[in-house]
């Protein structure tokens, strides 16, 4: 009977004091909640101007190396020097301007703030080895005036072989057995070497571009970082990730290291006829 009751009656007082438990426990969580929750609205002036500068000055030397990789990706059926001569010309500047970039215009704290976030792992990565993710004037220098890798296959040696001692040279690392072995027998960086080696054979220059930025990516994954690692020492863990630095990986991502690889394919097209044509 007391569910029917008029106005203020037992079910008016039933439903007032639902409506306050209701008030307060959402009063409650608001009071007791984390202070994160209430962190997270950003404005432009989040960032620093200076990084807001550098993240769009990096995406525009960024797509410069888009656009090097396009042309050296045309230039594939081409079985001339123009390509190699026209990425050992155009990374000059490039790189230079990438290096000014981050050494004279904005803060390295801010650094972070720049990184893509596809590859934020990466960058995150080199933090325990104190490792500075853009490289200095003087090691810009060094690596332009680096010639690119000359491969002899070995007798017995794949195309993927080839491909990967190509890999391991840019990266600053001689090819021994051991780890050799290791890092062809790893099931996806396997996969991504046969698929980037018979995509250059086809001649299919654009897809060994996408191909070869997935061997990359798989080359960076913990357990093969850990066996370089396991053969070379820390050194070679910090040679390999100082090698990606030097071409800007973690602020324009594999684009100009993938070009550089497929220059320094075209450049060894003689010696590495036998396998890969």
């Amino acid at each position: 009977m007391a569910a029917r009751g008029g106005r203020g009656g037992p079910q008016t007082f039933v439903t007032t004091r639902r409506c306050l438990l209701r008030f307060a426990g959402t009063g409650a969580a608001a009071v007791f909640a984390p202070p994160l929750a209430l962190a997270q609205t950003f404005t432009a002036t989040s960032i620093s101007h200076a990084a807001q500068a550098a993240r769009r000055d990096a995406g525009r030397l960024g797509r410069r190396a888009d656009a090097l990789l396009r042309a050296t990706v045309a230039d594939g059926p081409d079985h001339n020097v123009v390509a190699v001569r026209r990425f050992r010309a155009e990374q000059v500047a490039l790189v230079r301007e990438l290096a000014a970039l981050f050494n004279t215009h904005v803060s390295e704290d801010d650094w972070l703030l720049i990184v893509p976030t596809r590859e934020l792992d990466l960058a995150l990565a080199m933090q325990p080895l104190f490792i500075r993710i853009a490289p200095t004037q003087d090691e810009v220098e060094r690596a332009i005036k680096k010639p690119l890798a000359q491969i002899e296959p070995l007798a017995g040696d794949t195309a993927e072989d080839v491909l990967l001692t190509i890999v391991l040279d840019t990266l600053g690392l001689a090819r021994q057995v051991g780890l050799f072995e290791v890092l062809r027998n790893d099931p996806a960086l396997g996969l991504a070497l046969n698929d980037a080696a018979a995509a250059i054979k086809a001649k299919r220059y654009g897809l060994a571009a996408l191909e070869l930025e997935r061997v990359m990516r798989t080359m960076v994954l913990p357990q093969n970082v850990a066996a370089i690692a396991e053969n070379y020492g820390e050194e070679g863990r910090v040679r390999l990730y100082k090698s990606l630095v030097v071409r800007f990986v973690p602020f324009v991502g594999w684009t100009y290291f993938n070009t550089l690889l497929l220059a320094t394919i075209y450049y060894n097209r003689d010696t590495t006829a036998s396998v890969l044509r």
